[in-house]
């Protein structure tokens, strides 16, 4: 019963931690690389419209131009994480088949 149970656990184990290691080391360099990218990016853009006049930086804030491009770059950091993660899932499974 219990080397049932223990060959079981090893295959799962030997099947998923490739996986797990290859989206936790794709999730740490998207974290180190590619999130200072994007917030040096976002800063420049929101240093060059509040480089604009006064009425131009209140009405750019009214209308949320501020909060989009806050949302527009954290989507495009998390799509870009998200496609790296499932390229490296699926090559570290590839590699474990073969």
């Amino acid at each position: 019963m219990f080397q049932v149970l223990i060959s079981a656990i090893t295959a799962v184990a030997g099947w998923i931690l490739p996986r797990l290691l290859a989206v936790a080391g794709t999730a740490a360099v998207s974290t180190t690389v590619l999130m200072p990218i994007f917030n040096y990016l976002q800063n420049q853009i929101i240093q060059r419209l509040n480089g604009m006049p006064a009425d131009a930086v209140n009405f750019f804030r009214f209308v949320g131009i501020f909060d989009a491009i806050s949302v527009i770059f954290a989507a495009y950091a998390m799509a870009v994480g998200i496609k790296v993660a499932k390229a490296a899932y699926q090559r570290a499974g590839s590699k474990s088949n073969a």
